[in-house]
């Protein structure tokens, strides 16, 4: 490789080397990286600023179940950053101490933060593409909160489509072991914050509550294409109707911004009732992470998910063992031993066709058997409709979302010739 281009190397555990190309990200605690393999496999690298949070997001990281929905750890550890060739390679150095760097290397999620999507295109999603969107960032905070932490910092730029376009939830640098109790210090950013975080310090607050207020926001922009409110304060136009449940002069605000937008403002009455059901200003009066997957305008999505698990559960419980000769024996004995069964019959066990459960006969006509032939046929092209429409929406999906990544490469390919 030629190591001009670079702005220096990270020599990993085992010797491995990863070669860091350019930055993609800064937060408060960390720097983000774009960087390849010895065989140019494309990897997230994570540099932090102290140990404090590089130990915070290992320790999370490792506790959350592994899951499509949320972003892969691939490695960690303290690595020795290589001297760069590239003029460049002082910004990198310049943020640590010394050589010696704590680091995360992650999947790479090539497609680009969600945010992006939304805010540099300028245009919203239609309500089927959001519901898709958001009913898998929906799933990632289920993981979450089913391995026992809380996010801390659910928003649009810590949502990356993968190359799939399978939107996956990262950085886990604010997250809290529930386990631990109610927090007493505001996370995460400004736009998503909860109300009860702004009084944390003598009351604490609930993570898991703060999520889905945090939820609540990014499910509003998806469809709306604006954040909900300006600044979290009681003197905000539209704020302030969330603070006070008045929900109707809330969504009146909203469509007069919409209109400013967009000629079309229809938005349905399930979004606007699962988003509000979501921002309640009382904790305790918001809709937990399952309410939210079985609320109608999520609800078909849900039984979709639903049917997919009971098929898996299905093929797992077809692998399981046969019963073998000598207990299928004993559960034909248990059925002749039984009063109501015809023992004269007995020798017909093994002819299921007589029998429905065993103990009844059944008689089927010609009549019977074309109706149950019918029946089948309509389920077949039930089943089959269904595919095709859902292989439609797929269609859509992608074509949409590729567009919009267009767009999205042109305008920063533009942002950074000006820079030049």
């Amino acid at each position: 490789m030629d190591n001009e281009n670079y702005l220096g190397i990270l020599l990993a555990k085992k010797g491995a080397q990863y070669y860091i190309i350019k930055q993609i990200g800064e937060g408060a605690t960390s720097l983000v990286y774009y960087c390849l393999d010895k065989d140019n496999k494309e990897y997230a690298i994570k540099l932090y600023k102290n140990s404090e949070s590089y130990l915070n997001e290992v320790s999370r990281l490792k506790n959350i179940i592994a899951s499509k929905y949320i972003v892969k750890l691939m490695s960690y550890g303290q690595g020795q950053l290589g001297r760069g060739y590239s003029y460049y390679s002082y910004k990198l150095f310049n943020h640590f101490d010394s050589d010696k760097v704590n680091y995360c290397i992650y999947e790479y999620l090539k497609n680009s933060e969600l945010h992006n999507y939304i805010f540099l295109i300028k245009k919203r999603f239609t309500e089927d593409i959001a519901r898709k969107i958001f009913f898998d960032i929906v799933k990632g905070v289920e993981v979450c909160h089913k391995s026992g932490i809380t996010h801390g910092d659910i928003k649009l730029q810590n949502l990356l489509f993968n190359s799939n376009f399978n939107v996956k939830l990262i950085d886990f640098g604010f997250a809290k072991n529930i386990k631990d109790g109610l927090i007493s210090e505001i996370t995460g950013t400004r736009f998503y914050n909860a109300p009860e975080m702004f009084c944390c310090a003598t009351k604490g607050y609930d993570g898991v509550m703060a999520d889905i207020f945090s939820l609540g926001v990014v499910l509003f922009v998806l469809v709306m294409g604006f954040y909900p409110f300006d600044k979290p304060n009681i003197t905000d136009s539209r704020y302030k109707f969330i603070l006070k449940k008045d929900f109707p002069n809330f969504w009146k605000k909203c469509e007069q911004k919409l209109f400013s937008m967009s000629s079309n403002t229809t938005v349905s009455e399930e979004f606007k009732d699962l988003f509000s059901k979501m921002v309640c200003n009382r904790p305790k009066d918001r809709i937990s992470i399952n309410e939210i997957k079985s609320h109608p305008w999520l609800k078909e999505l849900n039984t979709c998910d639903c049917e997919q698990e009971e098929k898996i559960n299905l093929v797992k419980s077809n692998n399981k063992k046969e019963i073998s000769p000598k207990k299928e024996k004993k559960k034909v004995r248990h059925l002749s031993n039984n009063p109501s069964f015809d023992k004269g019959d007995k020798h017909n066990i093994e002819n299921k066709s007589n029998y429905s459960d065993g103990f009844q006969k059944v008689k089927l006509d010609k009549n019977s058997l074309l109706n149950i032939n019918t029946e089948l046929e309509n389920e077949t092209e039930k089943e089959n409709g269904v595919k095709n429409k859902i292989k439609e929406f797929d269609i859509k999906y992608q074509k949409e979302l590729q567009l919009r990544k267009l767009s999205i490469d042109k305008i920063l390919k533009e942002q950074e010739e000006d820079i030049d």
